[in-house]
């Protein structure tokens, strides 16, 4: 992709071929570019852990609004697991869910458009943030005229086209087939 090849089936990296929409190339390639074309890793460690933080920020409003008590967001800040996904390994899972929770505090109150406009870039960073979309329909079919719900739906397709329009242009196949690779089996693995 940095050398100008948009075909999505020839992008890969240290750990095999892309399976990630859109959203993951240009936010990892922002990344490379801000590193010092990714060698300055403490500068991306800096990077994750303000990510990190944020992500913190967002629990702790979403816990205030919902009267969780104090008590429980212990657990939030103490885990290993989000220290990892964040600080060690840079995944994009914590930058998926971050943005899907600015979405569901989007939600929250009532901002559909704004929400569903968030839903879809954390689609655009990692596909299995798509599971949400069952609920995030539940919410808009039972709070909106079906044209609202319409309007948000397309929002969100709108969104992912824009992203992917490079690489659908280039060769739709293979982006539609390894982006959002549908009939993929995900096995658990303890990592």
């Amino acid at each position: 992709f940095l050398g100008g090849d948009f075909v999505y089936t020839n992008l890969k990296g240290d750990t095999g071929p892309l399976v990630y929409p859109a959203g993951f190339v240009y936010f990892y390639s922002g990344l490379y570019y801000i590193t010092d074309r990714g060698t300055n890793l403490v500068l991306a460690q800096w990077i994750f852990a303000g990510f990190y933080l944020f992500v913190v920020a967002i629990m702790l409003r979403m816990y205030n609004m919902c009267r969780v008590p104090m008590l429980y967001t212990a657990a939030l800040v103490l885990s290993k697991r989000i220290h990892s996904i964040f600080l060690l390994r840079m995944f994009n899972d914590g930058i998926a869910m971050m943005i899907v929770y600015i979405a569901v505090l989007c939600f929250a109150s009532r901002r559909w458009g704004l929400g569903c406009l968030f839903y879809s870039l954390a689609v655009s960073m990692k596909m299995n943030i798509f599971l949400f979309a069952p609920g995030l329909l539940c919410l808009l079919v039972l709070n909106l005229k079906p044209l609202g719900v319409i309007r948000n739906l397309g929002i969100c397709a709108i969104v992912q086209l824009v992203l992917g329009l490079p690489f659908i242009l280039t060769d739709p196949v293979a982006y539609l087939g390894k982006a959002f690779e549908l009939g993929r089996v995900f096995d658990y693995k303890w990592t």
